[in-house]
């Protein structure tokens, strides 16, 4: 009964640890994680809690990366956490299923709106673009371009002076003076010691005669000894009102000397809307004038209208308007009038392209409730009357030839020719002006395209076209092939690979040799064997067997590098491959460096192969009187991997990254111990070695080693769950427990049985235990205490808690029966 009891509550305890054990993460064990073993709700609960705790995305990811937690861990925690955050999570949830459902929440809202239809149907090719321009818009939206009216011009005759413009009177001869005027808002100008002249409204020729004979009255001599000229100074600013269907409608001030194509421009010219052919000016509420800007755009003809105060510009909406397509140097929307013919469009679209098919064009038009093809003719282009919404499309010529012959391959003048009746391949062969050098001269083709348009041909020899035994009368269209011998064979290459200075592949040349090869690929390396050059060929016969897959030939190399005068008169063939080795007796110096406490303190080659660290301990003078041997650490580079062993790189890539991973952990926290990040670190017995050279201590050494040596240390680290991280004085008669004690002791998160040493070494030891009974490790000078942290336990939810107690209700029922059968 008893035992059951025992087992009965082992087993509970089973059960409740089980599952209490899905903790949610925790932010301080993050080293400990593995992302892929959590859930989508053990993510979500650790999102709440980083949220909680105040830590940014970033700081999160420096934080984990700090704790130990490799690059690909942060990388797969990142995209967990934000996948649950988005809702999809894991797996394929009632979020996927909407989305292969298409339900609107993920449907992109720059997609148009659905046609069940769109595809089963050919598109209407005669649809315009909604990006073909409309004509003379581009004009007005040129920012290079202005139409600001010049001021360094003669006034125009027509200019009418009003108020704000400045009259100058200058005056020269038997009097001189000069008046600046500017004439007043009742249109005067007051000259001094004369008075008011009234001047609004006039040209300035008349404006000039009026004011010399006002003038007569001062200077009495004027027109005889004394002389007067009247000039306009500076001009006056106008208001017009520019509206109807334009792009920006308002009141601008203007030069009194713009047009209506000032005003135009200043309001960004008409809208898509808008009309270029009747552009309307009003003054006083009367139409003073209309403006076509075809006529200015397309001939460069039309007399602007002159701008007055207050006089409004109208743009009205367009009446008729075509698109013009295809093989036209303008293609465009172009406006009409009533009467204008497709000759009059053609005009406006710049006339037809060089490519253009000009006997007939297709336009295509709106007849009620349909569309309408009209063929137009040449000689009816300036009879048919176009029609708003009409489409013209000028399509481009044939890309079939009548009249034309090639000649391609190895002729001395390929290239085209024209075919004329009758022609033969005799009078041909006089305009490619014979054949090539290099021409297979057993056979050429004369490739024909046939009525229906297959392709047949006609072989014939061109020994025997230029004897005079055959002949062939050609069509239009014919092509007549030569091939190169050079085409019809294969590239004949050598292959020079070894310890040579240029390595590579070598065009073939006949009665090429070995040496001569080694000479075009730059010569002998130090580092190349002095035994033997080999030469494989290929085998392209059955004389020896199908279990040879080359032959293979071997000289003999001098002590000097030179080759055996038999290779050197042995003739290269086709896809020789030619291997200088390596000899097995070179090799770089290889170095490692001691540090610290030895005599002489540096760099050390290697000289044997199997050279140890007792070897290059006596070379250094041993140790000195103040050196601790317990501490002494071998570091192997993780480079090393990568440089110089015979592994692959990416081997070498996953090997620095297990290297990463095993000193990324609380022991190697601080900037000085960064540098180990990227290379091993080996605990050796160094006194070990010293008093037993070549046992099993003494390690043989690689290139690269680094064999650090410190002073005797009095200090030991205490870090992880401690109430006061920090590094205490060694003493001989303290224990774990003593020295964890100096760092304040453990914390309440402290795993205690999971506690570990690192040795100055670098070698470490965990904590043993026995049912209740622990163990800790011997703690010696320059060690390390490593105190991990628990693992963080949720909260058992109102289900679970009820699940486990009807699992403990049953199994207490179960218990009860055997205690009640027994």
């Amino acid at each position: 009964m008893r035992k059951l009891l025992v087992f009965f509550f082992l087993l509970l305890g089973f059960v409740v640890y089980d599952v209490s054990g899905q903790d949610v993460p925790d932010i301080g064990n993050l080293q400990n994680i593995n992302v892929d073993d959590l859930s989508d709700e053990q993510i979500a609960k650790f999102s709440e809690k980083v949220a909680s705790s105040g830590y940014s995305q970033q700081q999160l990811e420096i934080l984990a990366k700090a704790r130990g937690m490799s690059d690909a861990q942060i990388s797969k925690l990142r995209q967990r956490m934000l996948s649950v955050q988005s809702g999809s999570g894991s797996g394929a949830g009632s979020n996927e299923l909407s989305r292969l459902r298409g339900t609107p929440d993920l449907v992109d809202n720059n997609q148009t709106t659905f046609d069940p239809f769109d595809g089963l149907y050919k598109k209407d090719s005669s649809k315009i673009k909604n990006d073909l321009p409309i004509f003379g818009m581009s004009f007005f939206e040129n920012s290079n371009l202005t139409f600001e009216p010049s001021v360094n011009i003669p006034t125009p005759e027509n200019y009418l002076l009003g108020p704000g413009d400045q009259i100058i009177i200058d005056i020269w001869g038997a009097s001189e003076n000069n008046y600046q005027l500017t004439i007043s808002p009742e249109g005067n100008v007051v000259i001094p010691n004369l008075g008011p002249v009234y001047l609004n409204g006039l040209v300035m020729e008349k404006a000039e005669a009026k004011l010399k004979a006002k003038l007569k009255a001062i200077y009495s001599t004027l027109g005889d000894k004394s002389f007067a000229q009247v000039s306009l100074g500076q001009i006056r600013t106008i208001s017009v009102n520019v509206v109807g269907e334009v792009k920006t409608p308002g009141t601008y001030q203007l030069s009194s000397f713009a047009t209506a194509f000032n005003a135009l421009y200043m309001a960004g010219g008409p809208s898509r809307t808008g009309s270029l052919r009747e552009i309307l000016v009003f003054r006083n509420g009367k139409k003073v004038g209309k403006l076509d800007a075809y006529q200015f755009l397309i001939n460069g003809e039309g007399t602007p209208i002159s701008l007055n105060d207050q006089d409004v510009v109208l743009v009205k909406p367009y009446i008729a308007r075509v698109a013009v397509k295809g093989e036209v140097k303008r293609p465009a929307f172009y406006e009409v009038t009533e009467e204008e013919t497709f000759a009059h469009v053609l005009e406006f679209a710049g006339g037809f392209t060089e490519k253009a098919y000009t006997k007939t064009v297709s336009l295509q038009r709106n007849d009620e409730n349909f569309k309408i093809v009209k063929t137009i003719a040449k000689e009816g282009f300036g009879d048919l009357i176009i029609k708003n919404g009409d489409v013209v499309d000028v399509s481009p010529i044939s890309n079939r030839f009548r009249n034309r012959l090639r000649v391609e391959g190895a002729v001395n003048h390929p290239g085209e020719f024209e075919f004329k009746q009758g022609m033969r391949l005799s009078d041909l062969l006089n305009l490619f002006d014979g054949f090539r050098d290099d021409a297979f001269m057993h056979q050429a083709l004369v490739i024909r395209e046939n009525d229906n348009l297959t392709l047949s041909n006609v072989a014939f020899k061109p020994t025997e076209l230029l004897n005079g035994d055959f002949d062939l009368e050609l069509k239009s269209g014919d092509l007549v092939k030569v091939q190169s011998i050079f085409d019809l064979a294969e590239d004949f290459t050598l292959r020079l690979e070894g310890e040579v200075l240029a390595p590579g592949n070598f065009p073939y040349a006949e009665g090429l040799t070995v040496e001569n090869l080694i000479y075009l690929g730059g010569g002998f390396k130090e580092t190349a064997a002095k035994s033997f050059v080999e030469v494989a060929r290929r085998i392209t016969d059955d004389t020896k067997g199908e279990s040879y897959s080359s032959e293979v030939f071997n000289f003999p190399i001098s002590e000097n590098l030179n080759i055996s005068e038999e290779a050197s008169t042995f003739e290269l063939q086709p896809f020789d491959l030619v291997v200088i080795r390596k000899s097995p007796y070179y090799e770089k110096q290889k170095t490692i460096d001691i540090q610290g406490e030895v005599q002489f303190p540096g760099k050390y080659v290697i000289q044997t192969k199997n050279e140890r660290i007792s070897d290059v301990m006596k070379r250094a003078g041993n140790l000195t009187s103040y050196a601790y041997p317990k501490g002494a650490t071998l570091i192997r580079r993780s480079e090393y991997y990568a440089t110089t062993d015979d592994e692959s790189a990416t081997a070498a890539k996953v090997r620095r990254e297990e290297l990463a991973a095993l000193f990324e952990r609380d022991t190697v926290l601080e900037g000085s111990s960064k540098t180990f990040r990227q290379q091993e670190s080996i605990g050796i017995q160094l006194d070990q070695i010293i008093k037993n050279p070549g046992s099993s201590y003494d390690l043989i050494l690689k290139e690269g080693d680094l064999i650090s040596i410190p002073r005797e240390l009095q200090t030991v680290r205490v870090r992880g769950q401690v109430l006061y991280p920090s590094t205490v004085r060694f003493d001989d008669s303290y224990g774990f427990k003593k020295f964890v004690s100096q760092a304040g002791g453990f914390s309440d998160r402290a795993m205690k049985r999971k506690s570990y040493i690192v040795y100055a070494n670098g070698t470490a030891e965990k904590t043993s235990s026995f049912l209740w009974f622990k163990k800790f490790p011997n703690v010696e000078p320059g060690a390390e205490l490593i105190i991990p942290e628990k693992p963080a336990k949720r909260k058992l939810t109102p289900g679970e808690m009820v699940a486990i107690s009807s699992g403990l209700t049953t199994l207490s029922w179960v218990v009860f029966q055997i205690v009640s059968s027994l």
